[in-house]
């Protein structure tokens, strides 16, 4: 007989593009219990998947992943559909859900505590995840979807504590006791590690109160390129615009190789948001993540194929971009 799955430990890790989410959840998942499974349904922007194979599987993590657009909108219909796969075949003992960095969290623990989920999900700490030098910038402070999660956040997690001043510190603590609810919980962290305690933190919210989707401003519709199980022939492009933002990925074979120079040069010029994923270079494998304040590119183990998309808040001229790509790669 299959087990019932019932008050699944359940936590939301949200933050803004770049914050540190996912190594956030890396750091988490190496820590958990070694007795325990555990599931993460993870929700890209892009459509390529990156964040699911940077995050890695194994016996007793299972990782399902909602590409293409938000998972707070449109219905939460793949969100559905997606994480009640991942239930059936995970049978977590707990479950993290990463939304994309420019969602909102609310409608999500709406729809989470819905009675559809209310006996098989146990909603505990709902984190936000901050890059704080980034909570500096004026356009990041004024952004919809960052003070939308900063909001609902039962813990506020700072990032990257290590490089912070003192004066930053205190800048952003005093952050978080002016917010509509002051959050009592605030953490400094370096590297992703965040102690387990924090999960099951969980302060009291104010009722939500349930809107019409007949007047929900957060509805928006994505074009969708690709349907969630087809499997991706590569080479394969796409590109779109949502959220104000440009979005442009990439999927390359395995056995084609970038000059590892050209393209850092090639990436490093371009003024995006965001640029991740993971590519064969003349040099090995590559993982990269490049966001406003920081670049890593670090040796990664090799995939199937290599992958690349970009955030951008600039248009960008994607087919000159591809070309140029085009003109350091070995095919």
């Amino acid at each position: 007989m299959q087990p019932i799955l019932s008050a699944i430990p359940t936590n939301i890790v949200t933050g803004f593009l770049g914050a540190g989410k996912t190594t956030l959840i890396q750091q988490l998942l190496a820590n958990k219990p070694t007795n325990e499974r555990w599931a993460v349904l993870v929700n890209e922007f892009g459509q390529i998947g990156i964040d699911h194979a940077l995050m890695g599987q194994s016996q007793e993590v299972f990782i399902k992943e909602v590409a293409g657009g938000c998972i707070c909108c449109a219905n939460f219909l793949p969100m559905q559909v997606a994480l009640s796969q991942l239930l059936a075949r995970a049978k977590p003992q707990r479950l993290l859900i990463e939304p994309t960095g420019l969602g909102h969290p609310k409608q999500i623990i709406e729809s989470l505590s819905a009675s559809h989920w209310q006996s098989t999900l146990k909603l505990e700490a709902t984190l936000c995840v901050i890059d704080a030098r980034q909570y500096q910038d004026e356009r990041v402070q004024q952004h919809e979807s960052f003070i939308a999660q900063a909001q609902v956040a039962d813990v506020l997690v700072f990032s990257k504590s290590e490089l912070l001043t003192e004066a930053e510190r205190a800048s952003v603590i005093e952050f978080s006791q002016k917010l509509p609810e002051p959050k009592p919980q605030s953490v400094f962290i370096e590297q992703g590690n965040l102690a387990l305690s924090y999960l099951s933190y969980k302060r009291q919210h104010a009722p939500i109160i349930k809107r019409s989707l007949l007047h929900d401003n957060a509805r928006l519709s994505f074009s969708q390129h690709t349907p969630q199980q087809e499997v991706i022939e590569p080479p394969y492009h796409y590109h779109q615009q949502a959220l104000d933002c440009f979005v442009g990925g990439w999927i390359f074979p395995a056995h084609w190789q970038f000059e590892h120079n050209a393209l850092l040069e090639m990436l490093l010029a371009l003024q995006a948001q965001r640029i991740k994923g993971f590519v064969h270079t003349t040099q090995g494998w590559l993982s990269i993540n490049l966001t406003a304040l920081d670049a890593s590119f670090n040796s990664c183990p090799p995939s199937l194929d290599s992958r690349l998309e970009i955030i951008s808040q600039q248009e960008i001229t994607w087919q000159h971009f591809e070309e140029s790509l085009m003109l350091v790669a070995h095919r």
